[in-house]
């Protein structure tokens, strides 16, 4: 079975916010590479996670603008 990339949900969250990935709204690549990189611009420290149905390029769309990333959690 072939993964949809469309199904793909990231989750921006602030590495000095206290809230837990769970607290965090699932978003598009695009909402959350803007916001994130939005963020990393005014100077604050952001990790994006991502489910397993993101893809390399994507992935690496983060790493270039120095965005750390992780797989979320399952469950």
């Amino acid at each position: 079975m072939a993964t949809d990339i469309r199904n793909a949900r990231f989750y921006v969250l602030e590495q000095d916010d206290p809230s837990t990935p769970t607290d965090a709204i699932p978003v598009s690549f695009e909402e959350a590479f803007k916001e994130a990189e939005k963020l990393t611009a005014g100077g604050r420290a952001v990790h994006v996670l991502y489910t397993e149905e993101a893809t390399q390029t994507q992935l690496t769309r983060f790493a270039e603008a120095g965005i750390r990333t992780s797989l979320a959690p399952q469950g």
